[in-house]
């Protein structure tokens, strides 16, 4: 017999021994009415729906959105995202800068506590940092880390010494960091498989109780605050007294293929929030279903790569071509419908709601195929039957437009849909090639490549030199496109260097220029993440976010009331 069987048989036996026991009993007097018991209050839980499985989430192996989703509430950085676009203290209490950006030191808060107790210290820098120079990280920051030689000058206290000056290094900062005391004895390599990130310890104000494919399931370390500017990082060890105390007493993620998928758990109830829609689903299972849209502006970019190695791609060389292009191109119409409105147009490579961003050097290039064939005709393009033929050329020009297949970034692949429609109205041919991530990255990354529509992460402190310098097109580098440009590597230089408000404002507004001109890439639009909450939920706030997971940023002041 199943020892299910045998535990259904003993409950029946059981039941029936109380009711021949009543049977026999004599009649009894009447009772007097029960006191009613009160009803318990129901457990409040947030259930949020992301589109994406987490894979590895560590902060230094972190491969999907889910991940960075729970690195950024279990682990914390140096600093932190602060209101509008300041950045604030964490783990870290005060830092200093010297040699003009070259010599960072930071200084940790004395009552930084992992989540079992023991005290964050520089060992804990040290040991993140060494891991985001290995090779096999996969974490969106590992770049900034590359050329970094830290130091830690006493426990308390860490030195980063780089070997190119910038003034951006703060955002680096933001990096989360790995508990050396329970993982230092681990190989590098070994990190992403390691045990250890079943059940984490942290430093961050939720500890992650369980997850896998399907869901997370955290609950809060630290007390409630309606205080976005205090220090997140003050953790004893875990006390359920503190989490009850909690405004989110347990956060749920779970976990969806698609973003039909999501929307469709999100139409039934399933989860009361959605993150990873694109703005036209959005603003379809609100319309239909309820809630409400936070939309918090992103920095990352949606441009045309164009390869500009002149021994490859001679017909792009002259900026007036570039030019040519972007001008077929309607950005504002594929703002108001790809995006659904959830996005700006780029004039340039600065976002244009960045303390960065000058209107005045980034002058607009509206949409006009008129003056596009004009800049084509300037440049010794030919046109005959509806097709033009380059410079040089003997036949009718036809270019291949590469992007990440569909499943990767359905919105990314429709805009470069609407870029091969407006290059073919202008009269060139245009093949749409789709590649799955890796093999999109190794061509673009060969130089194998004629044009590619892509996604650039800019950054909250924009720096475009790892994209746009000359020294980053070598093997390994950002400069995907090749570019060559004595005048733009020396504006890059000055807008990264460290210097006043008003003197890096006008660094950049001159790098602006120059990009407007130049067109070194041609940008597209700014997307934003936007957010579906349940009318019930108070306190997120948006805020100019470089990746979605930092929606989080003020996730202790959040109220969710009950239904």
């Amino acid at each position: 017999m199943r020892r299910r069987d045998g535990a259904v048989l003993l409950a029946l036996g059981v039941l029936l021994g109380v009711l021949v026991g009543t049977l026999a009993m004599p009649p009894a007097s009447p009772a007097a009415p029960p006191t009613p018991s009160p009803t318990p209050e129901p457990e409040v839980v947030f259930r949020e729906g992301i589109v994406g499985q987490p894979v590895s989430p560590t902060p230094v192996s972190a491969r999907s959105q889910a991940d960075r989703d729970i690195v950024a509430l279990v682990f914390r950085g140096l600093v932190r995202l602060g209101p509008g676009q300041s950045v604030l203290p964490d783990l870290a209490e005060r830092w200093e800068m010297e040699s003009q950006g070259r010599r960072w030191t930071f200084h940790l808060r004395q009552d930084a506590r992992w989540q079992d107790g023991q005290p964050v210290t520089s060992e804990d820098v040290l040991f993140t940092v060494r891991a985001l120079q290995s090779t096999t990280s996969t974490s969106p920051s590992a770049a900034a880390w590359r050329q970094v030689s830290t130091t830690a000058l006493d426990a308390s206290t860490v030195r980063f010494d780089l070997a190119t000056p910038v003034v951006d290094f703060i955002e680096a900062a933001l990096q989360p960091l790995l508990p050396a005391h329970l993982l230092g004895s681990v190989a590098v390599e070994a990190l992403a498989d390691h045990p250890f990130w079943r059940s984490p310890i942290g430093s961050g104000p939720f500890v992650l109780v369980q997850w896998d494919s399907e869901r997370a399931v955290l609950e809060p370390l630290v007390p409630a605050t309606t205080d976005v500017t205090r220090p997140f990082s003050t953790l004893a060890a875990r006390q359920p007294a503190e989490a009850a105390a909690a405004l989110l007493p347990r956060l749920e993620l779970r976990f969806y293929a698609t973003a039909d998928e999501l929307a469709a758990a999100y139409r039934a109830g399933e989860v009361d929030s959605a993150s990873g829609l694109s703005g036209a689903l959005a603003n379809d299972v609100v319309d239909t279903d309820g809630g409400r849209l936070i939309r918090y502006p992103g920095t990352t970019l949606t441009s045309v790569v164009l390869n500009l190695r002149p021994r490859q791609q001679p017909e792009f060389a002259d900026p007036r071509t570039r030019r040519a292009l972007l001008e077929a191109v309607d950005r504002d119409a594929i703002v108001a419908g790809v995006l659904a409105g959830a996005g700006t147009r780029a004039d340039s490579a600065i976002p244009p709601l960045s303390w960065a961003f000058d209107p005045d050097a980034s002058k607009p290039i509206a949409c006009d195929t008129t003056a596009a064939a004009s800049d084509l005709k300037a440049v010794g393009w030919t046109r005959s039957g509806g097709r033009w033929t380059a410079p040089g050329g003997t036949e009718p020009f036809e270019v291949e437009l590469l992007v990440a297949v569909s499943a990767a970034n359905p919105v990314v692949r429709d805009i470069a849909a609407a870029v091969a429609e407006a290059w073919t109205k202008l009269g060139l041919g245009v093949t749409v090639t789709e590649l799955p991530p890796d093999e999109f990255v190794a061509r673009l990354a060969d130089g194998d490549f004629a044009a590619a529509v892509m996604d650039v992460n800019v950054g909250l402190d924009p720096d475009l030199y790892p994209l746009l310098a000359a020294s980053q097109a070598r093997s390994g580098g950002s400069n995907v496109a090749g570019v060559q440009d004595a005048t733009l590597d020396r504006a890059l230089e000055a807008a990264r260097k460290p210097a006043s408000t008003e003197r890096r404002k006008a660094a950049l507004a001159s790098l602006q220029e120059v990009l407007v001109a130049r067109l070194p890439i041609l940008p597209l639009v700014f997307r934003d993440h936007v957010y579906v909450v349940p009318e019930r939920l108070a306190g997120p706030t948006a805020r100019p976010l470089s990746d979605a997971s930092g929606r989080f940023w003020d996730v202790l002041t959040w109220r969710l009331a009950a239904r």
